[in-house]
C-alpha cells in the first residue's frame, strides 16, 4: 500500500512541474506581447511625424519567374494592416488579401502565427525606434 502511494505521489509532482513550465511560458508570452504592444504604440506616434508607415515585416510567399506573392506588415497611426499582393512579370500588381488589426490585436495573431516573424517585427520596432 505504501508504493502505491509514493508512485502516485511521483505522478502529481510530475503534474505539478508540467503546470509549473506552463505558467512560466504563459507568463513569458505575455511579457512579450507587452513589449511587443509597447513598442508598435510608439511607432505608430511617429507615423504622422514621419508622414508614412512603417514596415514590420516583408514575407515573400511564393517566387516563379518573374512574379512574386508577397505578405507586407505595416503599422500606421491606429491599426496593422497586412497586406498579400502579387507583382512582376505579365502579371498587374494585385492584392489578394487584407488584414486589418488594432494595434493591440496585432501582437497575440502574430505569435500565435510565427515566433520568428513575431520576433522580426520586435527587431524592427527597434530599428525604427533608434
Amino acid at each position: 500500500m505504501s508504493c502505491f502511494n509514493k508512485y502516485e505521489l511521483f505522478i502529481h509532482s510530475g503534474l505539478t512541474r508540467q503546470i509549473i513550465i506552463d505558467e512560466k511560458q504563459v507568463t513569458l508570452d505575455k511579457w512579450l506581447g507587452e513589449r511587443f504592444l509597447d513598442k508598435l504604440r510608439k511607432a505608430s506616434l511617429l507615423v504622422p511625424r514621419v508622414g508614412k508607415p512603417f514596415i514590420l515585416y516583408r514575407n515573400i510567399m511564393e517566387e516563379t519567374g518573374y512574379a512574386v506573392q508577397e505578405e507586407v506588415g505595416i503599422v500606421s497611426e491606429k491599426y496593422v494592416v497586412v497586406e498579400v499582393f502579387t507583382y512582376g512579370g505579365c502579371l498587374p500588381s494585385t492584392f489578394q488579401q487584407q488584414y486589418v488589426f488594432t494595434l493591440s490585436e496585432f501582437p497575440k495573431w502574430m505569435m500565435q502565427r510565427s515566433h520568428e516573424m513575431f520576433f522580426r517585427c520586435i527587431n524592427n520596432l527597434e530599428g525604427i525606434m533608434d
